[in-house]
């Protein structure tokens, strides 16, 4: 029989029942706490009073379990359905575009077109919302997202219209965001490629050539690669979207309305030479400048290797309309690499130093943070394990299995879970991390064991990883090279090769291609790596010096 909850009162004497909300319900119910009145200061009342009230809590719980099992059997690819069905009929009417999301403005006694001042709004807001600065409170975001709702009400009423389907709160609201973002690129592109002559007037810019009858402009070619990767890696598609999205804008901005038979290999050059003198972290005010006006900003400018993952990323979409025979070649195929100078050798592995002063951090002696549980079991786990960060910020109830006796991490992808290399992999829990009370967290949550999902990117990782950072940073973990959690990843493979641990075993562990390096044994391809193979590596790693932590955000 379950404990009956108590009366207790509140500061003005009146009883009261208090119950605890569970974790994976309070995003739900949006509180910590159920609080119900018993209207009385007689504790004899209270007493009396409390039964019913108490089923009133257990009722909203049980709700509140059905609208969590609601959100849970939609997906973000049901979303994206959504968005690209009213996408695609609203792109198709020029006449509905110009009437709600442009106004014309006089320019120097010209008329040019602009975006309306509630597209204006819904530029700022979705460039706050992607910073998410850290002074914004909860109430402050609450607010944003009924805000953003009523901006987008016509749209989400047209979108539920041409794909019919029940949506709880939390899916309405996540909605009206990916539907607002959908409505800037259209007006982008009407204004960009649809009436070039008057947006450029307006921003002071050169005129962009006149449009020519079913042009292929790269905006055509990126909408194709979209439906490829929908098509043919549906399980990556909405990451490699997101991902892709930025270099593609900044592409687009940069080429203009040239259609892509005339891109040419200098074009990409300068589009290089530009992407060089790009700030590495601009400001919001820098952002929403021009690009050739972006480079004048001072500071540190974009890595190399990010500019060669651009250039990659836009590599990839011409090679689908290529595949297609939208294309004869891919024009970045013929621009030629930037030569490297080497640079002295960074040391990306912690020190034992290093991860002695990490793990005597406040967040693994009981301080709460903005990020509890993955605040705690995250970097555990890293140092146990060498994986990637998503990899186990993603992880789910199930994905804790047993093999041989031996429990273990069951890395797949799936319908919001990614792997890098896209190959399912376990390999066992430390025994340390089952001391510290690691099965007994995982059978307290109800299917993500961490739920923290950034708006931004779809990530679990990354608001967790932006705070994580910061966090070492600011408690003295400054030395150049160190990556807050892949460098965890980097301590696992040195320790391997201190260890002359056989490449399959550490491949196994790790998730690395075995078939990467240059020279690969034809054995490699037989037999599997036992999960006793992997525990004698993984027991191998140092113990931390870490006792079990009995606080409500850690073990329960």
């Amino acid at each position: 029989m379950g404990i009956m909850i108590q009366p207790t009162k509140n500061r003005f004497g009146v009883y009261l029942v208090r119950k605890a909300v569970p974790k994976h319900l309070q995003g739900i119910l949006n509180k910590r706490e159920i609080k119900l009145t018993l209207d009385t200061k007689d504790v004899k009342e209270a007493r009396e009073r409390a039964p019913a009230k108490i089923i009133q809590i257990d009722m909203m719980l049980k709700i509140a379990e059905k609208q969590l099992s609601a959100e849970q059997s939609l997906t973000d690819a049901d979303i994206e359905l959504i968005v690209s069905v009213w996408a695609s009929k609203t792109m198709q009417n020029d006449e509905l575009i110009r009437e709600r999301y442009i106004v014309e403005e006089q320019f120097n006694d010209q008329t040019g077109l602009v975006h309306s001042p509630a597209n204006g709004i819904i530029h700022d807001w979705l460039e706050d919302r992607e910073r998410k600065p850290r002074y914004k409170s909860q109430t402050w975001q609450e607010e944003r997202d009924v805000s953003i709702c009523k901006l987008m009400a016509v749209e989400l009423n047209e979108a539920l219209e041409y794909t019919p389907i029940v949506l709880t709160s939390a899916w309405r609201k996540r909605l009206a965001w990916r539907l607002a973002e959908r409505r800037n690129d259209l007006t982008n592109a009407y204004l960009l490629y649809l009436r070039p002559k008057l947006y450029v007037k307006s921003k002071g810019l050169d005129v962009l050539p006149i449009d020519k009858p079913n042009t292929l402009r790269f905006t055509d070619l990126f909408e194709r690669y979209k439906e490829y990767v929908k098509h043919h890696e549906p399980l990556r598609a909405e990451s490699r979207i997101i991902a892709y999205t930025t270099s593609a804008n900044r592409f687009v901005e940069f080429i203009g309305n040239k259609a892509v038979e005339d891109i040419t290999v200098a074009d990409l050059a300068d589009f290089r030479n530009l992407l060089e003198k790009l700030p590495s972290r601009p400001s919001k005010l820098v952002r929403q400048l021009p690009l050739h006006k972006q480079v004048e900003a001072e500071g540190e400018k974009i890595s190399p290797t990010r500019v060669e993952n651009i250039l990659k990323e836009l590599s990839s979409i011409f090679r689908v309309a290529v595949e297609d025979g939208k294309l004869t070649d891919n024009p970045l195929s013929k621009l030629k690499k930037r030569k490297t100078v080497s640079s002295p050798r960074i040391v990306r592995s912690f020190s034992q130093d290093e991860i002695r002063q990490i793990f005597s951090l406040p967040v693994f002696n009981g301080d709460e943070t903005p990020h509890g549980d993955m605040a705690y079991w995250i970097p555990i786990i890293l140092y146990y394990s060498g994986a990637r960060v998503e990899e186990i910020a993603q992880l789910r109830k199930g994905d804790i299995v047993e093999e041989s006796g031996i429990p273990c991490f069951r890395l797949a992808m799936g319908e919001g879970q990614s792997i890098k290399m896209g190959n399912t992999r376990q390999f066992p829990i430390h025994s340390h991390l089952l001391e510290l009370g690691f099965l007994e967290f995982v059978q307290s949550r109800t299917y993500q064991l961490f739920t923290d999902k950034s708006d931004v990117n779809r990530k679990y990782s990354y608001n967790y990883g932006r705070w994580w950072g910061n966090y070492i940073r600011d408690h003295g973990l400054k030395r150049e090279g160190i990556k807050p959690t892949h460098s965890f990843r980097h301590t696992l493979v040195t320790l391997c090769r201190d260890l002359n641990v056989r490449e399959e075993i550490q491949d196994s562990i790790l998730g690395h291609n075995e078939n990467s390096s240059e020279r690969v044994k034809a054995s490699h391809g037989y037999g599997e790596t036992s999960v006793q193979a992997q525990r004698n590596v993984i027991e191998q790693i140092p113990r931390l010096d870490l006792k079990r932590i009995q606080a409500n955000n850690v073990t329960l």
